[in-house]
């Protein structure tokens, strides 16, 4: 079958990290079984493709909230651009900040519990304003 083809295309390597891989390695052992539902979907290449890819969110609110959790899910590296401070209203509606959070930068807060949901990508915050 074609799930067959390409779970017998990977090579195995015991590679941990992100920050330990080469461009052109193939998908690790540890990324086959995280992102096994995607690469039977899309291939290895597309996964590889994605590995690679780096997206700036500017602002996390709302739905810019929702879609860096997929986008880290998915083994997208990020870089949060945001210069606010949590409310007590955040808490409400960003799934990543907690009570102790409040008065701290909206993307420092919620960087680790990010960074959580994939320790394969690069959770990158940037807390200067967009007009600096």
């Amino acid at each position: 079958t074609q799930v067959a083809d390409a779970t017998a295309s990977f090579t195995y390597s015991k590679v941990f990290t992100r920050k330990n891989m080469d461009k052109n390695e193939t998908i690790s052992e540890t990324e086959a079984a995280l992102y096994d539902r995607q690469i039977r979907l899309w291939g290895v290449e597309a996964q590889k493709r994605m590995r690679e890819a780096k997206v700036l969110i500017c602002g996390l609110r709302g739905t810019t909230v929702e879609l860096c959790k997929n986008l880290v899910l998915a083994g997208i590296s990020v870089t949060i651009q945001e210069s606010s401070v949590v409310k007590a209203e955040d808490l409400g509606t960003q799934f990543f900040l907690r009570e102790e959070d409040i008065g701290k930068n909206l993307a420092e807060a919620s960087k680790a519990r990010i960074q959580e949901l994939n320790p394969l990508v690069e959770v990158t915050i940037m807390v200067k304003d967009l007009t600096d």
